[in-house]
């Protein structure tokens, strides 16, 4: 399963070829609903297929087409494996199939693109984000969202990462034994623990060094994992840590925001609560930035539009800034590039396209942000909205 970003997102649209297979579905992986996958899947691959028919192609090639899909539909192990929900893109050349940390409406959709637009809210709003303990002996790196906090296994770290973990190991126990010390006199009861960071010692300021030199070469190997992602990091350990990691960070997705108190004993649920509160309130105030940006820009002439006609030719040819599109909502029609033309119609068909799709699909492949906002929220109660990059 691959794990859902905006980079994720821009491959899968980039690396599309030939016929675009779309499939969503909710999923059970336990109980008696779980025996619903395969059935559901069976039912949603005869839409696909009925589709398919449409633009030409024979049952045989139908059938060749869909086979990687159609493989998991005996997969016992697949199923108990599943979460929420899940979601199918097939082209010419490759399956791509996303675990969805909650349910969605299921649908199959076939044309030139993949319809990800219901994945956007998943990176967006539901806040997949990266935590990283840094206060025990062995670190962690978890991965999170707004429904779940899991470590990241070893087999899935590069081994310069893991290297850097396993020698945390000696590096911890090394200061833990220096910063200890006794008196001469071994029988004595004056034995006294030593500290990090008073305000006095020179041995103290060699420890934050040490420290502060080995953040530096951990953040190295932790680049080599997270290197050009654009997912939130949220650092967990003592508040005397973050500081000197801070200092060593070149990701820059790192957090303002921290959780400052030792996490090693901490329930994991208690972990996910507090994380999940800095990232949330991070994505709730990237999306009220940019409708305050919008507004504000609206009094401007030019500089934004909810008009549909003007709004999907500007994704096209890269004129946008920030596109708003409405959640759990769809918009049919054809782009025709060479006239420039938008043609809105009432009915899905093989012949037309989810023209918020094709503006989200665009915008994101040509740089600019996308938000998906509930309707209420959206500028104007409109399907699309958008700041563009340059006036009129």
């Amino acid at each position: 399963m691959d794990i859902i970003s905006r980079t994720e997102i821009i491959d899968l649209i980039k690396g599309c070829e030939g016929l675009a297979v779309t499939i969503y579905m909710p999923t059970y992986g336990s109980g008696r609903r779980k025996e619903q996958g395969p059935i559901r899947l069976k039912n949603l691959l005869k839409q696909a297929a009925n589709h398919m028919s449409e633009t030409g192609l024979s049952k045989g090639e139908i059938k060749t087409y869909l086979k990687p899909i159609e493989n998991f539909l005996d997969d016992e192990f697949f199923w108990q494996q599943q979460t929420e929900g899940l979601a199918l893109f097939l082209d010419a050349n490759e399956l791509h199939l996303y675990q969805l940390p909650d349910p969605v409406e299921e649908s199959t959709l076939i044309g030139n693109l993949f319809h990800i637009t219901p994945l956007i809210p998943i990176y967006q709003g539901n806040g997949l984000f990266y935590l990283l303990q840094i206060d025990q002996e062995r670190p962690k790196i978890m991965q999170g969202s707004k429904f779940h906090l899991d470590e990241v296994e070893e087999v899935n770290l590069p081994e310069s990462l893991q290297e850097m973990f396993d020698s945390y190991f000696e590096f911890h126990s090394h200061l833990s034994f220096h910063t200890s010390t006794s008196s001469p006199n071994p029988d004595s009861a004056t034995q006294r623990n030593g500290m990090f960071f008073s305000q006095s010692g020179g041995d103290d300021i060699e420890k934050e060094a040490e420290i502060r030199n080995f953040f530096h070469r951990f953040d190295d190997a932790l680049m080599a994992y997270l290197g050009g992602q654009d997912i939130p990091l949220v650092l967990a350990g003592a508040d005397y840590l973050h500081h000197l990691y801070r200092q060593a960070n070149s990701y820059p997705n790192l957090l303002d925001k921290g959780i400052t108190k030792k996490v090693d004993q901490m329930p994991v649920e208690d972990l996910h609560r507090l994380s999940w509160e800095i990232v949330k309130d991070k994505f709730e105030k990237d999306v009220e930035q940019a409708l305050s940006a919008y507004y504000q820009k609206d009094t401007k002439n030019g500089e934004t539009s909810t008009e549909i006609e003007k709004i999907v030719p500007a994704a096209y040819y890269q004129q946008i800034h920030t596109l708003f599109a409405a959640e759990k909502v769809h918009l049919w029609g054809k782009f025709k590039p060479d006239e420039n033309l938008v043609l809105i119609e009432e009915e899905p068909s093989t012949n037309n396209e989810d023209l918020i799709n094709l503006a989200a699909t665009h915008t994101l492949i040509n740089g600019g942000q996308v938000l998906v906002v509930p309707q209420e929220k959206m500028p104007n109660m409109a399907k699309l909205a958008a700041i563009l990059r340059y006036s009129e």
